[in-house]
């Protein structure tokens, strides 16, 4: 009876061992599970990013755009759409210079989405967009200064006051064919400006369709016939035009190259265009003085930024709003003339940059889709 008794006592023994080993592995099973199912809950949003896609690319810009106006403006938004071209080659813009005129009309008709111009538009010409619907975003570009150039060897003349200029270049000076034809004028005029040289008078400019022109014609001409230098403008009538009789032209290449034709020519051109033909021996760049006697100033990227210059103008681009608004290709070609890579144009094909508040300005306008004249009118 004893001896069974150890036996079952021995058994249980043995059976509650099992039990708690069992019991020992199945705890670790468990522990295990939870460690694995912490690791699974953790490793889970890794495996979603991996899984995830990539952002899609923006579409590439696409289209075509056609620019058109000032033969002066041409140059910078000529080398900013070769710039802008060729980081988007899905993008085709034409570029031309007819002359401020021509583009303010294609532009007020709807025809282009961007104008450029030498000096403002007129109200005449923003009348006719207002009543095509048109709204307009002005943006000031940077600084000329138009520039009265002759021949590189004319050695007889170094500068010229306005009140010369008008006697050489006004209505008044019509049928004039030597430069001394215009000091007996001079002299009705009460201007006490030195006698110019007996030597044959060959005038070559822009025409009636270019922004130049405009403003050649308000800067210098129309200061003589206001009283803005110094003549008595009682004592007698003065005209506010420029004479009809010379030869004209809306390519600025094509006026150079009558400018270097005569050794005695007279002419006027933006800067930039003046600038690169005296560097090549083509032309010579004449000091102006503002008053009979005053300074004689050459025009510089100093004295036309300065304003010392006084034939100093700002450049302009319009832009149509609705277009840029519905054409992503316009807007971010505007975006680039207007960034820092995009404004590196103007001071590169010859020009002068906008004062800092000025260009701040103009980006501010492009930016908030200001319509309307922001700087001029």
């Amino acid at each position: 009876m004893h001896t069974t008794n150890l036996r079952r006592a021995r058994l249980l023994v043995i059976l509650l061992t099992v039990f708690a080993l069992f019991t020992a592995a199945c705890g670790d099973d468990d522990d295990t599970t939870e460690a694995d199912s912490g690791s699974d809950s953790t490793a889970a949003p890794a495996a979603e990013e991996e899984s995830a896609e990539e952002p899609a690319e923006a579409p590439a810009l696409e289209g075509s755009i056609a620019v058109s106006g000032s033969s002066t403006v041409f140059p910078i938004v000529q080398k900013q759409a070769e710039e802008f071209a060729a980081a988007n080659p899905g993008v085709a813009i034409s570029v031309d210079g007819p002359g401020s005129g021509d583009g303010a009309a294609l532009f007020c008709d709807g025809e282009i989405p961007i104008g450029n111009a030498s000096r403002a538009y007129k109200d005449s010409e923003l009348e006719t967009c207002a009543a095509n619907g048109i709204e307009f975003i002005e943006i000031r570009r940077g600084i000329d200064g138009i520039s009265v150039i002759t021949s590189a060897n004319n050695n007889a003349v170094e500068c010229v006051s306005f009140s010369q200029i008008y006697a050489l270049l006004s209505e008044e000076a019509t049928g004039f064919d030597s430069w001394a034809d215009a000091n007996a004028l001079l002299a009705e005029m009460g201007s006490a400006a030195g006698e110019l040289p007996d030597a044959p008078l060959d005038i070559f400019g822009p025409g009636e369709e270019s922004g130049t022109f405009d403003s050649f014609g308000e800067i210098v001409i129309e200061a003589v016939a206001k009283g803005k230098t110094g003549l008595d403008t009682e004592a007698r009538d003065f005209v506010k035009t420029i004479r009809p009789d010379y030869t004209s032209s809306p390519n600025d290449n094509v006026i150079i190259e009558g400018i270097a034709s005569s050794d005695t020519s007279l002419g006027w051109v933006g800067f930039a265009f003046a600038k690169e033909a005296e560097e090549a021996g083509e032309a010579k760049l004449l000091a102006v003085a503002k008053e009979d006697g005053g300074e004689c100033v050459v025009p510089t990227p100093e004295t036309i930024a300065s304003a010392d210059f006084p034939i100093s103008r700002f450049l302009y681009t319009y832009v149509n709003a609705e277009m840029a608004d519905s054409d992503p290709a316009v807007a971010a070609f505007v975006d680039y003339m207007l960034s820092d890579a995009g404004l590196e144009s103007v001071t590169a094909v010859g020009y002068i940059d906008l004062a800092e508040a000025d260009q701040q300005l103009a980006q501010s306008v492009w930016a908030n889709r200001i319509t309307g004249r922001s700087f001029s009118g």
